[in-house]
C-alpha cells in the first residue's frame, strides 16, 4: 500500500473522520475533540456511516453535521456503481481486501455477514472522500467504523488509524486483532484499555484520555432542589451503569429515614426494569428517571445536584464503561462523586481524594458512601475541590487534543 507523503511547504494534511453515527447523546466528547482538533488547524472531513433521529443539538454541532458526509441510506444503484468502479479501477486492492476480511477469522456466519456489509460501507466512504484528497483516515471506535476506515484507506492508497473506546473492546468484538495490526496507530481512553490491548495484539496503544472544555465551569451550589438534597446520576439505562444497584441503595437510604431526592438522566433498554424496581422498593416518591436529554441541559443538571454518583459494573455480556465521560463532568463542576473500582474509573478518582469509589455490585457500601457525603458538607466541598484538580491536570481537552493531532499529522 502507497502512502501519500507530506512534506514541509505543503498545505495542512486533510484528514477523515469516520464515526459510526453522528452526532450522538452519549458521544459529546467526539463533538469536543473535533471541534478542538479544528481550533488547532487540522483539517476535518467527517464522515458518519448513519443518521440518528434528530435531537437538540448547540449551534457549532449543527454546523458540523451540516458539513458531515454520510453514507446511509444509500440507494442500490449508487452502491452498486460505487463498487463497480473501484472493482475495476482497484481490482486487486478490491479483491485482496474483501478475501483478507472475509477469510479472517469470525466467531459466526453472522457477523461474516456482517463484515461483508461493513466492506460496502468502506467502499462506498473510499467514494465519499475520493475527490477530497484526504491525507490519513481516523476512525472511532474498534467496531464497524474501523472496518469502514481499513477498506476505504486501502481503495485510497492511504494509511488510517483508530481510537478504542470500551464495549467496542469488550463486547464480542469482531477482527479486533485485525483492526489494530493493519492501523498506522491506535489510541484509546483508559490505561486499563491500553494493557488489555496491547496484551492482546502485542503492538504498542497510545493513551489519550477523554478531555472536557473547562472554559466557563464554575464552583456549582450546593443543591438548586428546595430542601432536599439531590443524588444525581447520568447515563445510558443499561446493565453496566449499575443503576440496579444505585435504587437498592436509595432504598437503603430512605429505610433510615433520610429525605433526599434522585435523579437518572438517560434513556436505554433498562427503563421498564427500573421502572419496575422503583415501584417494588417504594421509591416513587424519591426516584425520578428523567429521560435523556441534550449535553447542554445536563450540564445545567449538575449545577442542581448535592452528589453525583454512577455505581458502575462489569455487566453479563462484560460490557463495561471506560471512563465515564459524565464523571469527569460532574467532577469539573466541582460536585463530589461516587463510583467503583472497576475498568479505568480508579485513574480519575482517587478514593478518598478526589471522590469515593465502592466495589461493584454493592448496594450496602454505595449508601454508606452516598450517607457519609449528605451528612459531611465539608468533605463534599474538599471532595468537589480536588476532583476539579485533578479533571484540570489530566483531562483538559485543549491539552490532550495535542498529543492526537501531533500523530494525526506524522
Amino acid at each position: 500500500m502507497v502512502h501519500r507523503q507530506h512534506t514541509p511547504g505543503q498545505p495542512k494534511k486533510k484528514i477523515a473522520y469516520i464515526i459510526g453515527a453522528f452526532p450522538g447523546l452519549t458521544i459529546t466528547f467526539i463533538d469536543r475533540e473535533i471541534i478542538e482538533a479544528r481550533r488547532k488547524g487540522l483539517k476535518l472531513v467527517l464522515v458518519s456511516i448513519r443518521r440518528l433521529p434528530p435531537f437538540e443539538i448547540r449551534p457549532e454541532i449543527k454546523e458540523l453535521v451540516a458539513q458531515t458526509k454520510y453514507i446511509l441510506p444509500i440507494s442500490w444503484l449508487k452502491f452498486l456503481a460505487t463498487n463497480l468502479y473501484f472493482g475495476l479501477t482497484r481490482f486487486r486492492i478490491y479483491l485482496a481486501t474483501l478475501f483478507y476480511l472475509l477469510a479472517s477469522p469470525h466467531t459466526c456466519l453472522k457477523d461474516r455477514v456482517k463484515t461483508l456489509l461493513h466492506f460496502g460501507e468502506g467502499v462506498q466512504a473510499a467514494g465519499l472522500l475520493q475527490s477530497e484528497r484526504i491525507a490519513h483516515i481516523h476512525a472511532h471506535f474498534a467496531d464497524r467504523a474501523a472496518i469502514v476506515a481499513l477498506v476505504s484507506s486501502r481503495l485510497l492508497g492511504i494509511s488510517y488509524s483508530l481510537t478504542a473506546h470500551a464495549n467496542d473492546i469488550y463486547v464480542a468484538p469482531v477482527l479486533l486483532p485485525e483492526k489494530v495490526a493493519n492501523a498506522k496507530f491506535v489510541t484509546t481512553c483508559t490505561g486499563y484499555n491500553k494493557r488489555y490491548l496491547e496484551h492482546l495484539t502485542g503492538r504498542s496503544i497510545e493513551l489519550i484520555y477523554h478531555g472536557l472544555d473547562l472554559t466557563g465551569m464554575t464552583s456549582m451550589p450546593l443543591s438548586g432542589n428546595g430542601d432536599l438534597p439531590l443524588i444525581l446520576s447520568v447515563g445510558r439505562l443499561q446493565e453496566k451503569k449499575g443503576f440496579i444497584y444505585l435504587l437498592k441503595a436509595c432504598h437503603l437510604l430512605k429505610r433510615e429515614g433520610r429525605k433526599f431526592k434522585c435523579e437518572i438522566i438517560g434513556e436505554g433498554p433498562q427503563r421498564a426494569k427500573l421502572e419496575s424496581v422503583i415501584v417494588e422498593l417504594g421509591l416513587q416518591d424519591t426516584v425520578t428517571l428523567r429521560g435523556a436529554m441534550p449535553n447542554m441541559e445536563v450540564m445545567d443538571q449538575y449545577r442542581q445536584a448535592t452528589i453525583f454518583t454512577l455505581p458502575c459494573v462489569v455487566a453479563g455480556n462484560a460490557d463495561r464503561d471506560g471512563i465515564p465521560n459524565v464523571l469527569l463532568e460532574a467532577m469539573a463542576s466541582r460536585l463530589a462523586v461516587v463510583s467503583t473500582s472497576i475498568s479505568g474509573i480508579p485513574e480519575v478518582i482517587e478514593n478518598g481524594v478526589t471522590g469515593l469509589l465502592v466495589d461493584p455490585g454493592n448496594a450496602e457500601a454505595l449508601a454508606e458512601a452516598l450517607a457519609k457525603l449528605l451528612d459531611e458538607p465539608n468533605l463534599r466541598e474538599q471532595l468537589g475541590r480536588q476532583g476539579y484538580r485533578r479533571i484540570e491536570e489530566s483531562f483538559d481537552i485543549r491539552t490532550n487534543i495535542d498529543r492526537l493531532v501531533r500523530l494525526l499529522e506524522q
